[in-house]
């Protein structure tokens, strides 16, 4: 995984555009398009406010609360949809090849999504994944974020159609997701850097954060 997330996350787009056809840009759009309507109609957390604490369970099986990292140094948040989809993944894994500049720092980095602490923790040792990932049931802190939207029925039937169901991800059925989204929060609790794009397929390149711790 050289050079940026994003440059590897187009490679992931043209790799199913090759695999799949271009059809499967509709259901790419789809989800978009839901996230936008979601940001449009939301208002989205931003630089200066008060990131809200949660208290969620590790892959690990272990509890992970914001407070409690605070106190040890400054905290990077990423949102990611689960270990279903290709995108995150990628993002996942280019956020473990800085994950040691990211300790260095003494910054904790955690990624939140609602699918089950199995599913999680599958994903996690196959990928070689160190840092926590953290699961968000019913996605309640991602509404406290201002993130969490559900997926078009249409989308869902052409996920399924290919194999992928998001409910038996997030274990409760829903196909409730977040929008891809990175914080960095500082030991006051105030937001640092905030982005949320609707657009799954883009994310904040790790090294635009840590040049900011």
């Amino acid at each position: 995984m050289s050079g940026g997330i994003n440059s590897a996350l187009r490679e992931i787009e043209d790799g199913l555009v090759r695999r799949l056809g271009q059809d499967i840009r509709a259901l790419f759009d789809l989800q978009i398009e839901a996230a936008m309507r979601h940001m449009a109609a939301n208002s989205m957390l931003a630089r200066g406010d008060t990131a809200p604490d949660f208290d969620l369970q590790s892959s690990g099986k272990h509890r992970v609360s914001l407070a409690d990292t605070l106190k040890k140094g400054k905290v990077i948040l990423t949102f990611y949809r689960g270990s279903w989809c290709n995108f995150c993944n990628m993002a996942l894994g280019h956020w473990q090849n800085r994950s040691a500049a990211i300790q260095d720092r003494g910054v904790t980095l955690l990624a939140i999504a609602p699918e089950t602490p199995v599913h999680a923790a599958k994903f996690r040792t196959s990928a070689g994944i160190t840092y926590p990932l953290l699961s968000d049931p019913d996605n309640r802190t991602a509404d406290a974020y201002g993130l969490s939207f559900d997926l078009p029925p249409e989308a869902r039937r052409k996920l399924e159609a290919l194999g992928t169901d998001v409910g038996s991800f997030n274990g409760n059925g829903d196909w409730s997701v977040p929008i891809t989204a990175t914080f960095l929060v500082d030991t006051s609790g105030h937001i640092l850097i905030a982005d949320c794009n609707p657009d799954y397929r883009k994310r904040l390149e790790p090294d635009d954060i840590i040049s900011a711790l």
